[in-house]
């Protein structure tokens, strides 16, 4: 008598495998493969920056701590990469109210992060980071603005949104996987009072991504919102940063920042309604 593989179906042919990695692989072992490139970025980050290559840290932790680790395994199933991911081009009327909503997002983000801040002791752990990355020249500007605009954004999109936010989809309603995938980006950032400020914004790139399934758009956020912060960081004095001296959030453009976001989100549900 012939013998059957037990993964064989009655048949005696194999089951058609569910299409992309997260059909392939078990979404457990996939999560916790997330988990491990998060450490091993962390990690990276830590050993770079110790040893005074702040450039690198913000480079080197997500080509080798997210990207690869992610080319590797889509590979091992014979899949794109991009298209795994989403990173599909943008389209321009998108992209567009994308950069609308990255805008109008900054202000209030950061208001957030004040109101948690305010009346809390110096950390002088983030201060002599701030200072660490504060731009000393062209060159450092450069190598800042490549890790922090575009390496860092790419691969962390493709991590909380395309990995971990893409396995709570599958496995929980909508509204708990936007949430929880936003409080899980916002604990990886380490300082408690800046952690209320990145899960509003995670829940605007969760959001985003989720109404165009295109990963692209998320990565445009993100990497608008590191740009300013890091141009904005660049202008504030190292005396300044030492004694933070955060000034409070202008009511007036608090308000207006947030009826701009409000409007820019209204017209990009509108739009990716119409897309759907």
């Amino acid at each position: 008598m012939e013998e059957r593989n037990e993964n064989t179906g009655p048949d005696g042919k194999e089951p058609a495998l569910e299409p992309g990695l997260f059909g392939r692989m078990n979404n457990w072992f996939l999560l916790l493969y997330a988990f491990a490139c998060y450490m091993m970025a962390s990690s990276l980050v830590g050993i770079l920056y110790l040893n005074g290559n702040v450039v690198l840290s913000v480079i080197l932790p997500g080509i080798f701590g997210y990207i690869l680790p992610l080319v590797i395994i889509t590979r091992r199933y014979n899949l794109s990469f991009t298209s795994e991911f989403r990173l599909h081009r943008p389209d321009a009327m998108t992209a567009a109210l994308v950069v609308l909503i990255a805008a109008s997002a900054i202000y209030p983000v950061d208001a957030l992060s004040w109101f948690f801040k305010r009346g809390r002791p110096v950390d002088s752990d983030y201060i002599e980071i701030l200072l660490a990355f504060k731009p000393k020249g062209v060159w450092h500007f450069a190598g800042m603005a490549i890790g922090l605009g575009l390496i860092g954004p790419l691969g962390e999109e493709i991590l909380f949104r395309g990995t971990v936010q893409s396995l709570f989809h599958r496995n929980m309603t909508v509204t708990a996987a936007i949430i929880l995938s936003a409080l899980v980006f916002a604990a990886s950032h380490g300082v408690l009072y800046v952690i209320p400020g990145v899960a509003l914004l995670g829940i605007i790139l969760a959001w985003v991504f989720y109404r165009t399934g295109v990963l692209t758009y998320a990565v445009i956020i993100h990497s608008i919102f590191n740009l300013f912060s890091l141009y904005r960081l660049n202008g504030i004095s190292e005396d300044a940063i030492r004694e933070a001296e955060w000034s409070s959030p202008d009511p007036g453009w608090l308000v207006a920042s947030l009826v701009a976001l409000l409007v820019a989100l209204a017209f990009f549900a509108r739009h990716t309604a119409r897309r759907a």
